[in-house]
């Protein structure tokens, strides 16, 4: 075969074939994007009636994402990631099976401490202590709060050093980062929707917030970078949200009367013991994470609507709207700019079609 017969059988033909009609064609003959096109993702499919085909089908869209966040980790993240699963698996294992005598060297130390003079304002410290950003640690501290103090004494330890530590922690981070916070307004439209969607929707969605199971000492450093969120609302915030602790005291008490009871306690008294703690901890886990749900649902409609109307309104009445907060206005006129810019792009792409259409 010579080099014009090679080029002749690997051009591409000018017509393309005649196809039988979709009708007659079978479907392994029918094109590759028609296929594609007909089947159904997962959000398209009609929800299963029973109530076993929805739960089958909420978990495989949970391993999905799981397993899609697994992907956007770095080789040494997914190590420490399998090496902590494994740590935690382990020490729970460890854990049902010497369980009797971890309590039994852990009751003589939550006594002492119990009968220390003053030994709860040493609870109350590390609570403080841990409110401030990078520090860890607050969720140990509530637990041992109802181990040693029981409930719901443990309850006003906490609940106080967590309000007054964690409005401390605001203050020192708005201080601190407040450098920071302006060129992040500057630099990204997010941030600054979501100043104007906590201005409007203040106090409610900030006890939302603070109900997520975010980390402690982190999220205080974080709404502290919110221009419009001031220390009063945000320290009122904790303030009313601070009743969620009880569930976290409780199950340290249980666990303490475990620890200095537990001998004394029949297989009864014991199982139920163990099974309120379960209870805790699956209804606080189901609680926070239905409430995040809830709080980024919430954050989105707001944000579009503060969206809408800095898109819909002169920059005259944007300063007369947010005229009482600076750091609002700021925001509102950032979202502005970036959504003039978005619309300047749209007239400009327009524009560039409509040529291309008349050449």
């Amino acid at each position: 075969m010579d080099h014009s017969e090679a080029r002749d059988a690997l051009a591409f033909p000018s017509e393309e074939p005649p196809r039988p009609p979709r009708e007659s064609s079978p479907f392994w003959s029918r094109p590759t994007t028609y296929r594609r096109s007909a089947s159904l993702t997962s959000s398209q499919r009609p929800p299963p009636r029973t109530f076993a085909g929805r739960m089958r089908r909420k978990y495989t869209d949970f391993n999905k994402q799981a397993l899609k966040q697994y992907n956007k980790l770095s080789p040494v993240q997914r190590v420490l990631f399998v090496v902590i699963g494994l740590s935690t698996f382990v020490l729970s294992i460890l854990f049902l099976v010497y369980n009797e005598r971890i309590f039994s060297w852990l009751a003589p130390w939550a006594k002492k401490w119990r009968d220390i003079p003053a030994g709860w304002l040493i609870l109350w410290i590390m609570t403080f202590i841990v409110s401030f950003p990078p520090l860890i640690g607050y969720s140990s501290c509530v637990t041992i709060a109802g181990f040693v103090y029981g409930f719901p004494h443990g309850w006003f330890i906490v609940a106080s050093a967590t309000i007054i530590g964690s409005t401390c922690s605001f203050l020192l981070s708005r201080h601190l980062l407040q450098n920071f916070v302006s060129r992040l307004i500057k630099n990204d439209s997010r941030f600054a929707a979501l100043a104007l969607v906590i201005k409007h929707d203040g106090l409610k969605l900030l006890i939302m917030i603070r109900l997520c199971p975010l980390p402690y000492s982190l999220s205080n450093g974080a709404l502290s970078t919110i221009p419009t969120v001031n220390w009063a609302q945000f320290m009122l915030a904790t303030a009313l949200v601070s009743p969620k602790l009880l569930l976290h005291v409780f199950v340290g008490s249980k666990l303490g009367d475990l620890a200095e009871k537990g001998k004394e306690m029949d297989a009864r008294t014991k199982a139920i013991s163990y099974i309120s703690i379960g209870i805790g901890l699956v209804a606080g886990a189901a609680t926070g994470w239905i409430i995040y749900r809830q709080t980024k649902q919430r954050a989105a409609e707001l944000e579009e609507q503060e969206r809408q109307h800095v898109r819909t309104n002169s920059r005259d009445t944007i300063r007369s709207d947010y005229s009482d907060d600076p750091g609002a206005l700021e925001a509102a006129e950032q979202l502005r700019e970036d959504e003039d810019d978005i619309s300047l792009r749209d007239g400009w792409d327009d524009d560039y079609d409509d040529d291309d259409e008349r050449k």
